[in-house]
């Protein structure tokens, strides 16, 4: 019995029976698992603005 994820709540892992697995796939519920050779991606870095010179000191 394969342990998936799927779409409506993606936080829970369900086991289902296969015909259950196919339907579910058929449906598009899946959530893609990443594959476990694949690391994960780190975060975008956001541009830190300059800081901008004070008028009055």
């Amino acid at each position: 019995m394969p342990t998936v994820r799927t779409t409506i709540q993606p936080h829970l892992e369900v086991e289902v029976s296969d015909a259950e697995y196919l339907d579910l796939e058929r449906q598009g519920l899946l959530v893609a698992s990443p594959s476990p050779s694949t690391p994960a991606a780190a975060p975008a870095k956001t541009p830190t603005p300059a800081k901008a010179k004070e008028a009055d000191r």
